[in-house]
């Protein structure tokens, strides 16, 4: 079984958070927001049917010292009825 998420991957992987912002921080405990059959995402070119998704919020701070807040999306693809 695997642990909690380690923040440190969407850390590294966030493209908002460069030098001079803040890292991100996420909301605690988190407002999430869940929808069912979503349909399909297209990644890198191919399309994954989804079945659940997450909508996971989160802040930082820009360059210019504005507290912004954004959403981090997580999809599920399949649906476990194959």
């Amino acid at each position: 079984m695997a642990g909690p998420l380690n923040t440190n991957v969407i850390q590294n992987a966030n493209p908002y958070t460069v030098f001079p912002a803040t890292q991100a921080d996420f909301v605690n405990p988190p407002l999430v927001e869940q929808q069912l059959d979503v349909g399909t995402w297209t990644f890198k070119g191919v399309p994954h049917y989804i079945e659940k998704a997450l909508k996971i919020p989160y802040t930082y701070t820009d360059a210019n010292g504005v507290y912004i807040q954004e959403y981090l999306l997580i999809g599920f693809a399949g649906g476990g009825a194959y």
